[in-house]
C-alpha cells in the first residue's frame, strides 16, 4: 500500500502501549463514544480529526462506497473503516491476509449482531474477515 503522506503513526497495534490510532470523521458527524472508549483501551493515543469531506480520504484510499461508514481510522499504515471492534482489529494485526490495506465495518453492519467485518485489499476488492 502506498504511504499516506499526511499520518505519521508509530508502532503496531500489539504493542497498544506504543500505538496511536487517527480517526477522521465528518465535520457534522460523531463517532460513538463507547467504540472509542473501546479504542482508547486498546492502543496508547486516539487523535479525532474533524473533515470538511471524509469522502476524499476514503476515495484516495479506496475503500469501495458499498462498504464505508461514518468515520476511518489509521493504525501504522492500515486502514479501519468505520467502528470496526478492538477484538477485530486484534486479530487482523495476528493475521494480516496478504496485500491486505485494513478492514472495514460498513455502516450497515452497526446494528446487527454479529457484525460482519471486511478485509480490504490493496486492488480495491474486499472479502468477508470474520463475525464479531
Amino acid at each position: 500500500m502506498k504511504k499516506l503522506i499526511f499520518i505519521s503513526v508509530f508502532a503496531s497495534f500489539l504493542s497498544a502501549q506504543n500505538s496511536m490510532m487517527q480517526i477522521y470523521k465528518p465535520v457534522t458527524g460523531t463517532c460513538p463514544q463507547d467504540w472509542i472508549k473501546e479504542m482508547t483501551k486498546e492502543v496508547k493515543e486516539v487523535n479525532v480529526v474533524s473533515l470538511m469531506n471524509v469522502k476524499n480520504l476514503k476515495k484516495e484510499i479506496g475503500i469501495p462506497k458499498e462498504i464505508q461508514s461514518c468515520n476511518t481510522s489509521i493504525i501504522d499504515d492500515y486502514v479501519f473503516e468505520g467502528n470496526v471492534p478492538a477484538r477485530a482489529i486484534k486479530d487482523f494485526f495476528k493475521r494480516k491476509p496478504k496485500n491486505a490495506i485494513g478492514l472495514s465495518l460498513p455502516a450497515y453492519e452497526n446494528e446487527k449482531s454479529p457484525k460482519t467485518v471486511f478485509v480490504l485489499f490493496e486492488d480495491k476488492t474486499y472479502k468477508i474477515f470474520g463475525k464479531y
